[in-house]
């Protein structure tokens, strides 16, 4: 038996910074809400999750997830030929790319954190075949 495939992934945010995240995966992301002011963002075919640690981390249905003070990484991978676009995008909007890696299978990377603190990267092939 085996699993298909990662349907979501989750980051979290808390209330006091929630609005400054939620607008950073929008515009300098460019990721669109499933619907109207969704936490569900489509990315390929899965889901990216932006949920407030501050409820999740209490509620009782779904089980009580995050911490508001846990940081959680997400790896994205740029379309082909869009790797140094995204890097200039980010800095286009001031967001520092905290360390690039080149790695032994061949593909580079970048990190850079959100306003929630959770490290991401961008990956310009998969790293991992």
């Amino acid at each position: 038996m085996k699993l298909a495939g990662i349907l979501e992934t989750v980051v979290y945010c808390t209330t006091e910074n929630e609005a400054e995240t939620r607008r950073f995966y929008r515009d300098v992301l460019g990721l669109e809400p499933v619907r109207e002011d969704s936490v569900a963002h489509g990315v390929g075919a899965g889901v990216f999750l932006l949920f407030n640690a501050d409820e999740s981390a209490v509620q009782e249905s779904p089980p009580a997830h995050g911490s508001p003070n846990a940081r959680v990484h997400t790896c994205f991978l740029a379309a082909p030929g869009q790797y140094e676009r995204w890097k200039e995008r980010l800095v286009e909007h001031e967001v520092e790319i905290t360390q690039e890696i080149k790695w032994p299978s061949g593909p580079r990377s970048f990190y850079f954190d959100d306003p929630a603190g959770n490290v991401l990267e961008i990956a310009e092939a998969d790293m991992w075949p």
